[in-house]
């Protein structure tokens, strides 16, 4: 028998080697340029009026609003705009005439808010306007209608969202306070903090951080659980953990460590970088995996229409940070490379809308960050539209 000192003794060596081992080398730029431009084709296909990035049923409006994004991205990565007037004319419609997406279909904060971040990223890309108010304006609109809704009491948790922005019979999640909806406010705030230099913003950024923390839906290790009750005094935790969840706090506090440079938010980035990897990656493929639901059937626990969209987010969270804060990046690329390679070995035709989203958010990544697209700031500020609109030829090395 192994002494037991021993045994620790090898454990250790093999984490240490682990963490000092460089980075899997991610697929070549031009294999994954032809993979994105391939899969952005596909999640467009899949959009019923070919004229608006919105998915087909079952999916939910929130996770168009997460398509739009996408295809945002896509174009300054890529230098492939083709999809550009598509998505202006989306976000348009889609933020009503109150200028603020709050369609019948924004039942909850998050709803909402996923619609602003999609915004954001246009302004952040610089996408021409489109109407009578600017990007930035829609997602300042959605930040200012829900900081009205944050609640500071002592009988609602002394902070915090609501899930569910009416009350209805107060069943429908009203007083759960998840951590979606809180981490996307928090991400909104930094972001409009960095792009405007908006001090408010700024410090509702940190005021919504810390009492994620002080409520414990994220923990001293960086994991993030689902959610809390303020019916019990959110004295307890739903502690499921699902990916986009790290990951929507994980890009905040990037966001943050740029715009504040201060340290605690660059250490905080590398804390969830290192919860994502131990929690959302397969050990055997690296490819990333929703380890609560996936591989499952679906009676037995398995991705619902929500859960299966999760992943992709991570992944864009993940490369925009790394490529906005380097201090992170070969972090970050000891996640992505091996599961862009995963989609790179995997199939990549007859996809699903949403097989095809989370396979274009991991390649898009991965392209970021080998130094394509974007420069310095935030998840939209990419290099500079070309001339060309070509898929082929339009990258200079």
């Amino acid at each position: 028998m192994v002494p037991t000192y021993f045994a620790n003794a090898i454990s250790l060596i093999v984490q240490t080697a682990a963490k000092q081992a460089p980075p899997p080398s991610p697929p070549p730029p031009a294999a994954l340029l032809t993979t994105s431009s391939s899969l952005a084709a596909s999640l467009k296909s899949s959009f019923p009026d070919q004229n608006l990035a919105l998915l087909p049923q079952p999916y939910w409006w929130w996770q168009s609003g997460t398509a739009v994004e996408a295809l945002l991205n896509y174009g300054p990565t890529t230098g492939d705009w083709q999809y550009e007037e598509m998505l202006k004319n989306t976000i348009v419609t889609q933020a009503t005439a109150t200028n603020d997406f709050m369609t019948i279909d924004a039942t909850g904060n998050d709803d909402q808010a996923w619609w602003a971040l999609a915004a954001l990223t246009a302004a952040e890309n610089k996408v021409p306007q489109l109407g009578g108010i600017a990007w930035v304006d829609l997602a300042r609109n959605v930040f200012n209608e829900q900081r009205q809704r944050y609640e500071d009491g002592a009988n609602t948790c002394g902070g915090g969202l609501r899930w569910k922005i009416d009350y209805e019979d107060g069943n429908n999640g009203w007083h759960y306070k998840n951590a979606i909806t809180n981490g996307l406010f928090f991400q909104l705030a930094a972001r409009l903090a960095h792009l405007t230099n908006d001090t408010e913003s700024l410090a509702w950024a940190e005021k919504t951080y810390a009492w994620s923390t002080k409520v414990g839906l994220v923990d001293k290790d960086f994991n993030v659980y689902d959610g809390t009750d303020e019916e019990n005094g959110c004295s307890d935790l739903n502690h499921n953990q699902w990916s986009y969840n790290v990951g929507v706090y994980l890009y905040g506090s990037a966001v943050m460590a740029v715009h504040t440079k201060d340290d605690k938010w660059v250490n905080r980035t590398r804390g969830f970088i290192a919860s994502a990897k131990r929690t959302f990656t397969s050990p055997d493929t690296g490819a990333l995996f929703e380890s609560k639901c996936e591989g499952k059937d679906i009676d037995d626990g398995g991705c619902d229409t929500d859960q299966v969209s999760f992943k992709g987010l991570l992944a864009r969270w993940l490369g925009a940070a790394a490529e906005i804060l380097p201090e992170v990046k070969e972090d970050v690329e000891k996640i992505i490379n091996a599961a862009a390679t995963a989609v790179q070995d995997g199939e990549k035709t007859d996809l699903g809308p949403i097989e095809s989203f989370n396979a274009l958010e991991v390649v898009d990544a991965s392209l970021r960050m080998q130094g394509l697209g974007g420069v310095e700031g935030v998840i939209g500020l990419g290099k500079a539209r070309r001339t060309t609109r070509s898929v082929a030829g339009r990258i200079s090395w």
